[in-house]
């Protein structure tokens, strides 16, 4: 397992500065000099740890430099391309190594640190290409933001196409765990701005937000110690479909949610709390509880080469006793979060376990519809199995599995690893049409 790409894990594991223009490259090109230098310990002090548990910092710093110099030394410096991502900044290093060119990616946060580093394929146009889908050819596509309960401004998106002739069904994109921005950005790829296209050129409305700890930076201590499920997801889910009511040209009898992983596994809850919603898409949704899936997507990773080193064997230990811990009866408010899964509060773990998305579902009497792809290893065939059976006689939910897709909806070929979120791509056609059908 590359533990240098931790931050895929953290993001989807189920948890976890503005630049002036004449120094947007300051942070990458000190990168790549301190590389070529092959500087490691000035690299990782380049980077932003804040979230990431201690068990994985020495992971990640143990394995840092064979990462960075697996294909030998950095000879040159190509080109460096920019994308902006909100309040964080992407950058692709186009670079000559001795043994091939590559792309290093870098993502910095607001504080200028760096929030993710990887190395993908030789890629001239790494960033994201805007897919044409079926249908109408213009799709407008605004900025607007949510004002959240307790007084967050998260930026957001509203897509559209032709609204001239009716009101509109409506969607709002409910992500994953992990710091995620309005369009689930993984690599180069962003799902829901490939729904978001599609369904606009269908005529579905649909409004994206960026996930409330985005830029954590700007929430305060007594919000990052306060979140659960319900302020980590939930809550800013109904307060986006409350702001989506508010336009004039949204039919405000025809909103649903489209929940991706972890954000799928809750829009039980949000119906249940938001019985405005004519329905709940859920793509890739665990059925289990998270605390018995963790472990089983670690061992994936690291059998992934087919042999599990010593260092691998030490984090899955490390993470099947954290569940064990986790899962402890004793568990309360003043138990250090550094015992638990992946650093995160005695309060999260609790929203977690007491939570049965299954049992909340059965309540529910609006159309469902389970997605899943026959190739995600972080939410399995066997967790869309366990849907199904435990549905099976519920005349208001459909299931739908897919072939080629992965966790991200994404097609490929043979066994899924994580390396395939940084190879570009966008969400197919046909899933699209599911959508379409479903909704209208």
């Amino acid at each position: 397992m590359r533990v240098l790409k931790i931050h895929i894990l953290l993001i989807l594991l189920f948890i976890c500065g503005t630049y002036i223009a004449q120094n947007s490259t300051k942070i990458p090109t000190d990168f790549y000099k301190l590389l070529q230098q092959q500087k490691f310990n000035e690299i990782f002090s380049l980077l932003d740890t804040t979230n990431i548990p201690k068990t994985f910092i020495e992971a990640q710093k143990e394995k840092m430099k064979p990462y960075l110099t697996q294909y030998g030394k950095a000879k040159k410096l190509l080109k460096i391309i920019e994308d902006d991502a909100g309040v964080k900044k992407k950058y692709a290093l186009l670079i000559q190594f001795k043994k091939g060119k590559k792309n290093l990616n870098l993502v910095l946060n607001s504080n200028q640190r760096i929030f993710t580093c990887t190395i993908s394929d030789y890629n001239e146009t790494p960033f994201f290409q805007l897919k044409g889908y079926q249908g109408f050819s213009e799709v407008t596509d605004l900025s607007t933001e949510i004002k959240t309960r307790d007084n967050i401004t998260l930026g957001a998106n509203i897509a559209f196409g032709d609204t001239s002739k009716q009101k509109s069904p409506c969607v709002i994109f409910v992500h994953g765990s992990g710091s995620h921005d309005r369009d689930e950005t993984i690599g180069p790829n962003k799902p829901f701005r490939d729904l978001a296209q599609g369904l606009a050129q269908k005529g579905i409305v649909s409004l994206r937000y960026d996930k409330r700890g985005y830029d954590y930076i700007h929430l305060s201590k007594t919000q990052i110690d306060s979140i659960d499920l319900y302020t980590e997801v939930i809550n800013d889910a109904i307060d986006a479909v409350k702001s989506a009511k508010k336009n004039s040209f949204i039919d405000s009898t025809r909103i649903y949610i489209v929940g991706h992983s972890l954000g799928a596994m809750c829009a039980p809850k949000m119906a249940e709390l938001c019985p405005q919603l004519k329905g709940i898409i859920m793509m890739a949704g665990p059925a289990g509880n998270l605390l018995d899936i963790i472990p089983e997507q670690v061992e994936y990773m690291a059998k992934l080469n087919d042999t599990i080193s010593n260092l691998e064997s030490v984090q899955i230990n490390q993470i099947k006793w954290q569940v064990e811990k986790t899962k402890a009866s004793y568990l309360n408010d003043k138990t250090p979060k550094g015992l638990l899964l992946l650093n995160q509060s005695a309060k999260y773990w609790r929203s977690i376990i007491q939570y049965n998305q299954i049992e909340t579902a059965k309540k529910l009497v609006l159309p469902i519809f389970i997605l899943n792809g026959e190739r995600d290893y972080q939410v399995t065939m066997k967790q869309f199995e366990i849907w199904k059976k435990e549905f099976a006689n519920y005349r208001n939910v459909q299931f739908r599995s897919y072939p080629k897709l992965n966790h991200l909806f994404l097609e490929g070929e043979g066994k899924a690893n994580p390396d395939e979120y940084n190879k570009s791509g966008h969400i197919p056609q046909y899933v699209i049409d599911d959508l379409v059908e479903f909704i209208q």
